[in-house]
C-alpha cells in the first residue's frame, strides 16, 4: 500500500504535486486484521496457554521467559511428542487458502530445533518450520504419484539465518495461492525474506501443531497467531516492530496513580495498524470483549472490535525505573484512560499518573517485575513535506528508526512523472 500526499503551494499560479513514498521495508501507515487464532503460551497453565481457543495440548510444557526478560511468559516444548494443536478448516470450493502465521522462536544452542508443524492421514510431514544449525527450514511434500506424496526440506536463503546466535527471533509463514512467503526478524532489528512458489494442498491438512515433532524438540515459542488472509510485507513488519516493544499479551494493567486494575482482569494487546504510532486494540481475557470508547468519551467492553473507538495507542514514560509504565489513548478522540470508577469521567485530556499504567505482571506491592528499557521507547515515524522558498524546491523529511531503500516519485495530478534534481 503506498502512501500519498498531496502538497499544495501559492505563487505564481497553484501548483499541485502528489508524492508518493515507497518503502521495502517500513511504512507510514498500515492497517492489520485481528487474527484469527492467538496463543500467548504464558506459563504452564492451560488458560495462558490457549487463551480460551479451541485447541488441545499434548505432553508436558515448561515456563520460559519471554523476548523481555520476564519469567513464566514463553513457553519451553522441549520433549517428545510435547506440542499444542488446533483444527484448520479445509480449503475454500475454489481450492484456494490464505493464511499467515507468525510467532516468536527462540534459538538457542541446540543445532536443531522445530517451531510448528502439520502431518496428514498417513503421518507425511507436509507443513512446518525449523532450525538447522544456523539455517531456517521450511517442511514441503511433493506428490510422489497420484497414490502418494513425500516430505522435503526447503532451506532458506543464506541472509534469513540464525547468525546473530542465540536469542528470540521473529518468524512469518504466509501461504498464498501464488506461493510461499517467509520473513525472519533479528534481535538486532534485522528483516529478511524469501518467496517459494510452493503451495499447500489444504484438503490434505486438519490441523496445525506447535512444538515438538517426532524427537526434534521446539526450544522455546512465544505469541503464536494464524491470520486468515496472506499479510503483506509491511504488514508482518509492523508486527515485527510493535511486538519487539509490547506483548501481545496476557498482560495486567494497573493505574499507577489509584493502584487498581482495569476490570481487574488481563489483557491482550492486537496490533492493528501503524499511523505516527501504533495502533492496538484491547482484548479481555476473561470474556475475550473489547475494550471500547462510547458516546460521551464513557468506556465500555464490546464484543466486536469494528472501528477507530476500540484502538489505543501506547506511549511509553521513561521518567520512572518502577516498570514498564505507559500512558494509554484513543486513537479517535485523543483522550487518556483513566481509572475505572463508574459515575466518573473515564477518560482525560491532561497526562497526570492517574492516566498512567503499569503493564506487565503485577506484584503485591503494586510494582510490575520488568523495566523500561530503551528498546521499549516507541519511535515517532513521520514525514515532513514542505515548499523551501529560499531554494524553490519542495523538501522531504523523513524520520524513521531504520531507514531501508527509501524512494520517493514525484507526479503531476495526471500521473506524469516530475524530474528531480
Amino acid at each position: 500500500m503506498n502512501l500519498v500526499r498531496i502538497i499544495k503551494y501559492m505563487s505564481m499560479k497553484k501548483l499541485v504535486l502528489i508524492i508518493t513514498l515507497f518503502f521495502t521495508v517500513h511504512l507510514y501507515s498500515q492497517e492489520i486484521p485481528l487474527p484469527l487464532k492467538c496463543f500467548p503460551l504464558n506459563n504452564t497453565d492451560s488458560g495462558d496457554i490457549i487463551s480460551g481457543q479451541m485447541a488441545d495440548i499434548h505432553g508436558s510444557v515448561y515456563a520460559l521467559a519471554d523476548r523481555f526478560g520476564v519469567k513464566g511468559k514463553a513457553l519451553s516444548l522441549g520433549k517428545e511428542d510435547s506440542y499444542l494443536s488446533f483444527p484448520i478448516n479445509g480449503a475454500n470450493p475454489q481450492g484456494e487458502k490464505e493464511l499467515t502465521f507468525t510467532y516468536w522462536m527462540y534459538a538457542g544452542k541446540d543445532s536443531i530445533a522445530q517451531t510448528f508443524w502439520a502431518k496428514d492421514r498417513d503421518g507425511n510431514l507436509l507443513l512446518g518450520m525449523g532450525k538447522r544449525r544456523t539455517n531456517a527450514v521450511l517442511n514441503i511434500y511433493h506428490e510422489k504419484d497420484e497414490q502418494s506424496i513425500s516430505s522435503d526440506q526447503q532451506w532458506m536463503w543464506s541472509d534469513s539465518n540464525f547468525a546473530e546466535g542465540e536469542g528470540w527471533y521473529f518468524v512469518a509463514v504466509i501461504y498464498s495461492d501464488d506461493g510461499t512467503r517467509f520473513y525472519l526478524g533479528t534481535p538486532k532489528g534485522k528483516m529478511t525474506e524469501c518467496y517459494s512458489a510452493f503451495t499447500p494442498d489444504w484438503n490434505l491438512i486438519t490441523e496445525i501443531c506447535i512444538g515438538t515433532v517426532d524427537d526434534i524438540p521446539a526450544a522455546g515459542m512465544d505469541d503464536f497467531k494464524v491470520y486468515d488472509v496472506a499479510l503483506s510485507k509491511e504488514q508482518v513488519s509492523t508486527l515485527y516492530h510493535s511486538e519487539s516493544q509490547l506483548s501481545m499479551g496476557n498482560e495486567a494493567l494497573l493505574n499507577v496513580g489509584t493502584g487498581a486494575p482495569l476490570y481487574s482482569s488481563t489483557w491482550y494487546f492486537h496490533c492493528v495498524g501503524l499511523d505516527e504510532t501504533f495502533r492496538y486494540v484491547m482484548q479481555n481475557q476473561t470474556d475475550l470483549s473489547f475494550l471500547s470508547a462510547e458516546a460521551g468519551y464513557a468506556l465500555a467492553k464490546v464484543s466486536k472490535a469494528e472501528s477507530d473507538y476500540q484502538q489505543w495507542s501506547f506511549s511509553p514514560v521513561s521518567d520512572t525505573a518502577q516498570g514498564r509504565i505507559f500512558t494509554i489513548s484513543n486513537c479517535a478522540t485523543g483522550m487518556n484512560l483513566t481509572d475505572m470508577r463508574e459515575s466518573v469521567l473515564q477518560q482525560a485530556s491532561d497526562n497526570t499518573d492517574s492516566q498512567k499504567w503499569c503493564v506487565g505482571q503485577i506484584d503485591a506491592n503494586n510494582q510490575t517485575r520488568e523495566n523500561i528499557t530503551e528498546s521499549n521507547k516507541m519511535i515517532p515515524l513521520y514525514e515532513e513535506i514542505y515548499f523551501d522558498k529560499s531554494e524553490q524546491v519542495i523538501r522531504v523529511h523523513i524520520n524513521f528508526p531504520e531507514v531501508e531503500n527509501v524512494k520517493i516519485r514525484l507526479t503531476d495530478i495526471q500521473g506524469v512523472p516530475i524530474p528531480t534534481g
